[in-house]
């Protein structure tokens, strides 16, 4: 199997664990059993209830990103165009070392951009995607890092 499928197969992977979610958590909302969502689904009631406890402990999960956007055109959902025109015009968070008092902790708090800095890195976005993306959000990540603490 090609890198190219391998790439495709794993996109259409991760938007159908994300429709599934986002599909479990609208069914709740809306009065549906556990039983039910899982005759929907067909799958078990018990798979439900574990991707419903997953909903509920980590919901950003279900949000838009640009990680989505990026698989929905390696999966053949969207065209080339279409993910750079979603990506170019982005309103990127950007990732940052938190601080407690005044002292950074040990850890990072994801941005957006991370998900284009990482499908980069994995090679679901080209070169020349890739500088279109760096000098479109040029400003905001000077703007981001002149006002990070250190």
């Amino acid at each position: 199997m090609s890198n190219c499928a391998k790439a495709s197969n794993s996109a259409r992977e991760h938007l159908l664990r994300l429709d599934r979610l986002r599909l479990i958590d609208k069914a709740q909302n809306e009065g549906f059993t556990l039983r039910q969502i899982a005759d929907l689904l067909e799958i078990s009631a018990t798979q439900v209830h574990r991707l419903a406890q997953r909903v509920l402990q980590q919901p950003a999960e279900l949000e838009y990103t640009p990680r989505e956007v990026i698989y929905q055109r390696s999966a053949g959902v969207i065209t080339d165009d279409e993910m750079m025109d979603t990506l170019v015009h982005w309103n990127y968070t950007y990732g940052s070392v938190p601080t407690d008092g005044g002292q950074q902790v040990d850890a990072y708090a994801k941005g957006s951009w991370d998900d284009v800095r990482r499908a980069y890195r994995r090679g679901l976005l080209t070169d020349d995607e890739w500088d279109i993306l760096f000098d479109a959000t040029r400003t905001a990540r000077q703007a981001q890092r002149a006002a990070a603490p250190g």
